[in-house]
């Protein structure tokens, strides 16, 4: 039985030696390692190691991982996220409500993930679609402080 820390490894290679474009496919690699996962679990792993599915230089949506930066650079690369691909930020109630250029919502949520429980960007979680990121705050005045902080970011870029 092969543990998380092998798994998350032949994880890491299959997505940096194959182009995989479904989980599906992706469960197809790892069970030629001989490894059966569940669903749940591979999305789990693929969150953990931060591979998420974007689009690559040619316009294909696949699965990449995203790049490693220690915990001092998540702000920076919040930063960086923000300024190239976020187009607003609005509040409704305790959520955050990002819109992204499209094909960033995965890329936005996992920089904002980095800091998740970090002030003022204090967050429970987030929420990825295409090209919209749902972070969840403890409460809207929570909510209002991370949207002002990151529209702050957006002005000062």
């Amino acid at each position: 039985m092969m543990n998380k820390k092998e798994r998350h490894s032949i994880l890491e290679k299959i997505v940096q030696e194959h182009l995989v474009h479904t989980q599906e496919e992706l469960q197809g690699y790892l069970h030629e390692y001989g490894l059966k996962t569940t669903q749940a679990t591979l999305s789990r792993d693929l969150r953990e190691l931060k591979i998420t599915k974007m689009r690559d230089e040619y316009g294909k949506s696949r699965y990449l991982k995203l790049s490693t930066e220690t915990t001092g650079d998540a702000q920076a690369r919040l930063f960086s996220a923000l300024k190239t691909v976020t187009k607003s930020v609005d509040t409704v109630e305790f959520l955050v409500i990002i819109h992204t250029s499209p094909s960033y919502g995965n890329f936005l949520a996992a920089a904002l993930d980095d800091l998740r429980h970090t002030p003022p960007t204090d967050i429970l979680g987030t929420i990825a679609g295409h090209d919209t990121v749902v972070a969840v705050c403890e409460s809207s005045d929570q909510a209002t402080t991370v949207a002002n902080f990151l529209n702050e970011h957006l002005r000062l870029l």
